[in-house]
């Protein structure tokens, strides 16, 4: 099977019968299609065999929290977070990416926030992945955080939970408590997903994202509400907003 996008923003998918000749002959649902080669934006392989009639192209991250599952060689996205909050994260190797990013404002004002979100990821079985890596993030002339993690996925690409441990490291000194992440996704359609990203550290402090994923071939949103039991009784809940588009 194969995706065909053409220039003038159509999709095909179908069987690959013939190419050549500057024309391409696809076997769809409706029937035969003879393209014209040029008028080709691109064309894919295509092995997806679940539900729904893509797969979830975003099932590397909850929110923002990573996932066990590794980024593929070649592939990446761009995420926004809420508009001011940029990062880029590209699979170098079929388990190792690289990322980082910025904050707008800061950077606008000549003393940037930017960030660091190196990655790796292990598919151990078709329903049982890991990854570990750090998120350093840095101000102007003011020191880095980092943190370290691990985390452990259960599930496939529509449907998972991950449970993740990491350790702080601010100005060289490392957290007496860990950082322990519960999340999880369910896609419900073709275009909507549930999501659920929980962060707790031990007798201290906890805050979730509860929200919905609105997805498609290459872009998601990510529309959300933070709960901060500590304010809750003055903001029982702040907005959360995100767009990601995988190339």
């Amino acid at each position: 099977m194969v995706i065909i996008k053409m220039k003038n923003g159509d999709d095909y998918k179908g069987v690959l019968l013939k190419q050549g000749d500057g024309r391409i002959l696809l076997k769809t649902v409706n029937g035969e299609m003879n393209l014209i080669a040029s008028n080709i934006h691109s064309l894919e392989n295509y092995d997806y065999e679940g539900e729904f009639e893509f797969a979830n192209p975003h099932d590397t991250r909850y929110f923002f929290g990573p996932t066990g599952i590794p980024i593929k060689k070649g592939k990446g996205y761009y995420q926004n977070i809420l508009v001011t909050t940029n990062f880029v994260n590209y699979g170098v190797t079929k388990n190792i990416s690289i990322g980082g990013g910025f904050e707008f404002i800061s950077t606008v004002l000549g003393s940037p926030i930017w960030f660091l979100t190196p990655k790796v990821g292990f598919d151990l079985s078709e329903n049982i992945h890991v990854g570990s890596g750090f998120i350093m993030a840095g101000y102007a002339d003011e020191g880095t955080a980092t943190l370290g993690y691990g985390v452990f996925t259960l599930g496939q690409s529509e449907t998972n939970l991950s449970i993740g441990v990491g350790y702080g490291l601010i100005d060289q000194e490392l957290s007496d408590y860990p950082v322990i992440m519960i999340s999880g996704t369910h896609r419900i359609s073709k275009s909507i997903a549930l999501l659920s990203e929980n962060y707790v550290i031990p007798n201290s402090f906890y805050f979730g994202i509860h929200g919905i994923r609105i997805l498609s071939r290459k872009n998601s949103f990510d529309i959300g509400a933070i709960i901060i039991p500590e304010i809750r009784s003055v903001i029982p809940a702040l907005p959360y907003v995100g767009y990601v588009r995988v190339f």
